[in-house]
């Protein structure tokens, strides 16, 4: 007996089909940020991250155009990814408080130091690696931390106008700042293997920002 395809078996098979073309895709960027994050974007070959996405060369030029194209997709990938778990534990729906979204922002950075399977930032280490060779990959970079910076110093801003009115630092300066520690932090504890610097340098910025504002 031959069954129709109706208007809903029709949209189900497309369905399908994009989950599973959206699935490669997912899989390429993945495993790309995965071993970029171990050994940098230049040591990451297409092939190695085509044998680790278990997928062919033609599916990755399928989907990029070269490989600095899938780097600007990766670091956006990864700041999307980052981006969720910060509004997870940080959202002004949450914590009404803008201070203490900063220090749940410090706390969240700092425990996620703890893990063992933290390999650092990758958005820092395109930086520092392919900033002079690959400038599209750094303005990529540069457009991702400026979004953080933004998004610290609004909250800055407002925490200044409700505890701190009268004081003469400048938000956006702090805000930097914030950056400046963290990515600092992980270029050191790359250096040392040793995640605890992390937590340390977080701390005296936490502690230094409790001075600015009295709390």
């Amino acid at each position: 007996m031959i069954v129709k395809n109706n208007k809903y078996t029709i949209i189900n098979q497309l369905v399908g089909i994009y989950l599973g073309v959206m699935d490669k895709k997912t899989k390429i960027l993945d495993s790309a940020q995965c071993l970029m994050l171990e050994k940098g974007f230049i040591a990451a070959t297409i092939d190695d991250i085509c044998e680790k996405a278990g997928v062919t060369k033609g599916s990755f030029f399928y989907y990029f155009k070269d490989k600095e194209d899938l780097g600007k997709n990766v670091a956006l990938h990864f700041a999307c990814g980052q981006q969720q778990a910060i509004d997870e534990k940080c959202s002004s729906q949450d914590e009404p408080d803008p201070l203490k979204r900063i220090y749940n922002l410090l706390d969240l950075v700092h425990d996620a130091s703890k893990n063992p399977q933290n390999k650092g930032c990758l958005i820092g280490i395109f930086s520092q690696e392919l900033s002079e060779t690959h400038p599209n990959i750094r303005e990529v970079c540069e457009e991702i931390f400026n979004k953080f910076i933004g998004k610290v110093k609004q909250d800055f801003i407002l925490a200044k106008e409700k505890y701190a009115p009268k004081a003469s630092f400048k938000p956006e300066e702090l805000a930097e700042y914030f950056l400046a520690t963290i990515q600092g932090s992980l270029i050191l504890m790359r250096a040392k293997q040793d995640n605890k610097v992390i937590q340390r340098s977080v701390k005296q910025y936490k502690e230094y920002v409790k001075i600015l504002f009295g709390r």
